[in-house]
């Protein structure tokens, strides 16, 4: 054991120095709050000009990264006065039908420019059969297409409509873009395509750039075909294909209006600080009057646009007093463990505290232990993305306290176990008990490999970027400290950290609410005066196939609660850890205080983010809009919007809520193995220093299969809240069932428990999954804890009353 506290204590050391002494030069020695100043400027005041297309271009642009005010106001202005004006209609359309605040009515613009296409005698169909396409509007085409280019457009918006006609439509574009297929405009048009759909594979791109460096200079082709490849080159190949991207570059000097506009766009993805004098450049304007004003302010505009997005490509770094305070918290952990380490006498104290630990810090571990990084990151991220409804789960606590205080825990309390899944086997048997421990060992290691992954590949990688190969090692450090400092310290090194790792992440995200106060001068101004259009309105009520009512989240939570407090080995640990009925009651009240606290606190942490971002759109990461980087906004406003060294303090906030769960979890699972599995099966270990060390080495194989696990978590689809809930949730619901047939069923049977756990598992799996009858994943809980308490109990109760009154008839 001394050896592997030095091995960490080295690595984590080497992990903190490397950190420190990396070149974190930021790329921002060519970009000021001036240039972004003059670039958005720009972008504006093209947009309020008598100008037409140049106008939508600039609407777009400002769209993209996340302007929008006055768009609304100049576009209806502009439909008012220009509706009726060929081909600027279309352009009017096309931005109106991509203004949030008129999402409502984004079908009604569409149908206008379809309009426009299906009549043949209009002369702007080709305006309107692309912006259809650059909205991703699949369509029909009209029959005997005369138009090629109008063709293509319907090609490329065809894509949009399943996967099979996308891969139909790439290979068409690969087709068209050959040389001698088509006339130049068409083979542009079709690279235009490509540059927007992407192709199919890496290879495809390659073939793109080597058609692209093979066409001669004098073709207009070459600049849209450079352009293709490089939007879709990966970042690691780019020096690779270096040639292809400075032959780009190159073509903007002298070039005509469309190839500036390509390589500005191409710019906009791919480009670095080294090519901002180059856009600087253009966004100053030309000197050489080869453009007319019209063209000039279009490249300005592009040049502005290509800027902005280079901007937000530009990483901010952690400095050293941020990563001293990571240091000190995570040598602080292991400090803990170690102390604690030399109080643990017997396997009881290790798993229980002695059964005599103080209720108020019990309570406050058991919120520290079910609140992780999962809650600390997708609760601010729901928020955001999806607006306060799930928040209001929290009126549903009232009613927790009361059903699992005096419904659940006199119950678990008159049981003098060590395992909750003790009860289990004197009701049904060893099967049901066996079940029970496969059903939460299930649990906790999905619920420990979420957090895993989540901490790093979601919160720290939003924090400290670092190459994703590195995110292993990285979960193997984190893991190992939460290990060691659980093995040394058992339940109280667990309780004592908890209490302190939930001083530091609730510090954290309130600091976080009152430096945003400071940004906007007051501690209500930043509180939305409207309804955000990005969030649902406002449903009570309960309704399955809804994502979030009011009714759905406080349903959720309470059933939630109720399953995880009356069958999780954790919750029902801490439990057994006090010593009366009354001490577990109050360790659930201040539990449930402490939840209601950091949910409510949580709730505003992602409001003041919104409101950040929303009047700093310039800190946003590139190419994704507020709502996309919904559950890694609360980490990136750690990095750009709190000062030295509390960025430090607030990312320990981080590591704290995942360890704090992560140390219960090992510390849960390890007393299961033990107690449920090894002791039963295999009794060679007898003293009280033998089973001290076994459920510690328990520890470290838990540790290390949690970490292959996480490496999967990833796969899941949905955002942070969709995730944990389908993940972390499915067992919740089915592990209760076995514990509802066992204390609140009389006549429930081994079979029928057993029965009604697979059922529950199969109707999660159902709903999580599959979306059954469109069922939501805020019903998961109530669903298979439904199925399978109805299961369970019929099953039961046609065995005790005509099976088993059958058999003793006979």
């Amino acid at each position: 054991m001394s050896n592997m506290r030095t091995t960490l204590l080295l690595a984590f050391l080497n992990l903190f120095f490397v950190a420190c002494s990396r070149d974190e030069t930021r790329e921002n020695s060519h970009f000021s709050e001036a240039l972004r100043t003059e670039a958005v400027s720009e972008l504006k005041r093209v947009l309020t000009d008598t100008l037409r297309w140049e106008k939508v271009h600039a609407a777009e642009y400002l769209m993209e990264l996340q302007y929008f005010d006055q768009i609304k106001e100049v576009f209806l202005r502009e439909e008012k006065i220009h509706g009726k004006e060929p081909s600027y209609r279309v352009g009017i359309w096309r931005v109106l039908a991509q203004v949030p605040a008129l999402s409502a009515e984004r079908n009604q613009w569409i149908d206008r420019i379809h309009g426009v296409y299906k009549d043949r005698r209009s002369i702007d169909r080709a305006q309107a059969a692309e912006s259809l396409a650059k909205l991703k509007h699949p369509f029909t085409p009209v029959a005997e297409e005369k138009d090629p280019v109008v063709k293509l457009f319907a090609e490329w918006a065809g894509a949009y409509a399943s996967p099979k006609t996308a891969a139909t439509a790439r290979t068409e574009l690969m087709r068209l873009i050959m040389p001698g297929s088509r006339a130049p405009r068409e083979r542009k048009v079709a690279a235009y395509a490509l540059r927007h759909l992407g192709p199919s594979s890496y290879a495809e791109t390659q073939a793109i750039s080597n058609l692209a460096l093979s066409e001669p200079d004098s073709s207009e082709v070459r600049a849209y075909l450079l352009s293709a490849a490089i939007h879709h080159l990966p970042v690691d190949s780019l020096s690779r294909n270096r040639l292809v991207y400075d032959e780009l570059v190159r073509l903007a000097s002298g070039g005509s209006k469309s190839v500036c506009f390509e390589v500005e766009h191409a710019l906009a993805v791919r480009g670095a600080s080294s090519d901002i004098p180059l856009l600087t450049g253009f966004l100053k304007g030309t000197s050489d009057n080869r453009f007319t004003p019209a063209e000039e302010a279009d490249i300005r505009a592009g040049a502005a646009y290509a800027l902005l997005r280079i901007d937000r490509r530009i990483v901010p770094s952690l400095s050293l007093p941020d990563w001293v305070v990571i240091a000190v918290y995570g040598l602080l952990m292991l400090w803990i463990g170690w102390f604690y380490s030399r109080r643990n006498k017997t396997r009881e104290d290790y798993l229980l505290g002695g059964r005599k630990m103080n209720p108020v810090a019990v309570g406050i571990s058991l919120f520290a232990t079910l609140l992780s990084t999962l809650s600390y990151l997708s609760y601010p991220g729901e928020m955001i993305k999806n607006g306060p409804a799930i928040f209001a789960g929290m009126f549903a606590l009232p009613f927790v306290y009361f059903a699992v205080g005096w419904w659940l825990i006199p119950r678990i309390m008159k049981m003098n176990v060590t395992s909750a899944y003790e009860i289990l086997e004197r009701k049904f048997g060893l099967p049901a008990r066996m079940m029970a421990t496969f059903m939460f060992l299930s649990l906790r290691f999905l619920w420990m490999a979420t957090i895993i992954y989540v901490t790093v590949e979601i919160a720290l990688f939003s924090v400290v970027p670092f190459d994703k190969a590195y995110a292993l090692p990285i979960g193997i450090v984190l893991m190992l400290i939460t290990i060691v400092y659980t093995a040394m310290g058992g339940l109280k090194a667990v309780v004592v950290t908890d209490v302190l790792q939930s001083v530091i992440f609730l510090g954290g995200a309130l600091i976080s609410v009152l430096l945003v106060c400071y940004h906007f001068g007051s501690f209500t101004s930043w509180l939305p005066d409207s309804w955000p259009v990005s969030w649902e309105p406002p449903r009570y009520g309960f309704d399955a196939r809804e994502r979030s009512t009011v009714g759905n989240a406080m349903l959720m939570l309470f059933v939630w609660y109720v399953c995880t407090t009356g069958s999780d080995q954790m919750a029902i640990q801490r439990y057994l850890a006090t010593k009366d009925i009354k001490a577990a009651r109050k360790s659930l009240g201040v539990s449930l205080y402490t939840n209601l606290l950091a949910k409510c606190l949580l709730g505003l942490v992602g409001l003041a983010v919104f409101a950040f971002f929303t009047r700093n759109p310039h800190l946003l990461a590139d190419g994704k809009t507020l709502q996309d980087q919904a559950d890694t906004l609360f980490p990136r406003f750690i990095l750009v919007g709190l000062p030295v060294g509390l960025s430090g303090l607030v990312i320990a906030g981080l590591l704290a809520a995942a360890m704090s769960s992560l140390s219960s979890g090992v510390n849960s699972v390890s007393s299961v193995i033990s107690e449920d599995i090894v002791q039963r099966f295999r009794k060679s270990v007898s003293t009280r220093e033998g089973l001290l060390k076994q459920v510690k080495l328990l520890s470290y194989f838990t540790g290390g299969f949690v970490m292959v696990l996480s490496i999967f978590i990833g796969n899941v689809e949905g955002n942070l809240f969709d995730v944990v809930t389908k993940v972390v949730n499915l067992f919740v619901g089915p592990l209760f069932v076995l514990f509802f047939m066992a204390l609140f069923v009389p006549f429930s049977t081994s079979a029928g428990a057993i029965l009604g756990g697979v059922i529950s598992v199969i109707a999660a799996c159902a709903v999580a999954f599959y979306g059954v009858f469109g069922i939501t994943v805020f019903w998961i809980l109530p669903v298979s804890l439904l199925v399978g308490a109805v299961t369970g109990t019929l099953v039961s109760f046609i065995e005790t009353r005509f099976i088993n009154s059958k058999n003793n008839a006979e």
